[in-house]
């Protein structure tokens, strides 16, 4: 009976391994920082780090809907009506979400960083798969798009959190 069951347990591994498409992958990450004149707790606040949707203002994108949770681990919202994005990890001034349904296998983290008593960083990193996206040219269209977007939404976090 017991051998039974671990052939049993065997195959299920082995057919869950399996299950997996393996696709070709091609990592881009890219990271964006800012200097803050705050501490860590000030900075996280002001960027709307405790709030699941705070980064809509930020990135200026027309809705945010808390789906599940209030930004815990396994809290799930949805950008724009379509793009589902879940909290994978979680500190006390980062956190860390995945968008489950895209082929890119997209995450990023937005993260306050201490530097000392009275100043922090702002570092938010964004890592995808762009052997989905198509040709060179689709890829750097992708890259670039998303530098720009983001370091626009870094730079307007840091004039928030910096403000007096």
């Amino acid at each position: 009976m017991k051998r039974i069951f671990i052939t049993a347990a065997l195959a299920a591994i082995t057919s869950a391994a399996s299950a997996q498409t393996p696709q070709p992958a091609d990592w881009v990450t890219l990271t964006f920082s800012a200097n803050l004149n705050k501490p860590a707790n000030v900075a996280w606040e002001r960027i709307g780090g405790n709030d699941w949707c705070g980064i809509a203002k930020f990135l200026a994108v027309q809705s945010c809907e808390i789906v599940k949770g209030k930004g815990e681990l396994g809290s799930i919202r949805t950008i724009n009506g379509t793009i589902v994005e879940n909290v994978v990890a979680r500190t006390a001034h980062s956190y860390t979400y995945a968008q489950p349904f895209t082929p890119i296998f997209y995450h990023g983290t937005m993260a306050v960083e201490a530097v000392d008593a009275t100043h922090s960083k702002l570092v938010y990193t964004l890592i995808w798969n762009q052997a989905a996206v198509g040709d060179a040219k689709a890829q750097t269209e992708a890259r670039e798009g998303r530098r720009v977007r983001f370091q626009a939404a870094v730079d307007k976090m840091a004039a928030a959190a910096n403000a007096p």
